[in-house]
């Protein structure tokens, strides 16, 4: 026997399916012959509504959406953890989606949570919206969704629920311990101030370290490009052949960083630097190769920043909330 369709139980009742859509969404507004009727014919057909179906009818969704610069990045990945398990503990489903750190890649995934009618937002903005003076655009997307949304990792001054890391003061800390040890010439490899409000307030702390250690900034050493492996590679590759006497560099992502890995394992230069990446490069942990990183517990900012979007969507009303976590220095090499 095929399964039956609001269309079936309707025809079978000799009522109108809005009527059908109502005993399941809300039976309280139905005459009660006609509701125990039709609460009959779907008892005996076997008949459970879809959920997809019942949210429709209500116009909600029991699904949150993740939106992220990066799916496949191991970051993103411990964030993701982080989040599922305060979504699952709340009996909601999960969508994700990549901005690949575009514009119009970011607008398009916006516009895909509207359409499904998402019950809230988790968001990671893919560009630095007031630099490319498109700020008008992304809040006008982001107040279409009709549903809360929290801003996750990146902080461009949207006036909701924020949850970010002090990469500057991150930064500061890996420039100041480099120099404590010994180092007075550190390459800076990161992505386009422009482009990244993060890029903006990791080289603030580059030089801030630099400023506090009272050692004068060399632009030679500074490279801002993308946060890709392959600008990582390119880039350490011509600080090396600029020989610029620099003994030290900060990296700052993991792709950065597996792009500066790649470039003096083909160099034979391994062992030349002193290297520190923002954000574990999981690859060395599985080899149990010592390394150096500024530890960002994404999975606590993605269980955070769930727990956030849900007491919104429980309180709209109250008042918004902005959390700066701390990071940790941790140093195997030196």
């Amino acid at each position: 026997m095929k399964n039956l369709t609001i269309s079936d139980i309707a025809r079978k009742a000799g009522v109108s399916k809005t009527t059908v859509s109502r005993v399941m969404n809300s039976p309280e507004k139905v005459e009660e012959g006609t509701r125990k009727k039709i609460e009959q014919i779907m008892k005996e057909a076997h008949y459970t509504p879809s959920a997809t179906a019942r949210n429709l009818s209500k116009q909600i969704s029991s699904t949150i959406g993740v939106i992220v610069p990066e799916i496949g990045n191991a970051f993103f990945g411990e964030l993701f953890k982080g989040i599922e398990d305060v979504i699952n503990k709340n009996d909601l489903s999960l969508l994700y989606c990549s901005n690949e750190d575009k514009a119009q890649k970011d607008f398009e995934a916006l516009d895909m949570m509207k359409t499904q009618r998402v019950k809230g937002v988790l968001y990671v903005p893919a560009v630095n919206y007031p630099a490319v003076r498109m700020m008008g655009k992304v809040q006008k997307k982001l107040e279409a969704l009709g549903c809360p949304v929290v801003c996750i990792d990146r902080d461009i001054s949207l006036h909701m629920d924020t949850i970010h890391f002090d990469d500057r003061k991150a930064v500061k800390t890996a420039v100041l311990s480099l120099v404590k040890a010994g180092h007075h010439k550190i390459a800076f490899i990161n992505g386009n101030e422009e482009k990244n409000i993060l890029a903006i307030e990791r080289y603030e702390g580059y030089r801030e370290g630099l400023k506090e250690a009272g050692i004068s900034e060399d632009e030679r050493l500074v490279y801002q490009g993308e946060y890709q492996q392959s600008y990582g590679y390119l880039a350490m590759k011509e600080l090396m052949e600029k020989e610029l006497d620099f003994t030290a560099v900060i990296t700052c992502n993991n792709s950065l960083g597996r792009g500066y890995l790649q470039a003096v394992h083909e160099a034979g230069r391994a062992d030349a630097f002193e290297h520190i990446s923002l954000d574990k490069i999981e690859m060395l942990d599985l080899l149990r190769i010592p390394n150096n990183y500024m530890l960002r517990d994404s999975y606590e900012m993605g269980r955070q920043a769930a727990e956030m979007l849900i007491s919104r969507i429980a309180f709209p009303d109250k008042k918004i909330r902005n959390i700066l976590l701390e990071t940790s220095l941790v140093k195997e090499t030196f």
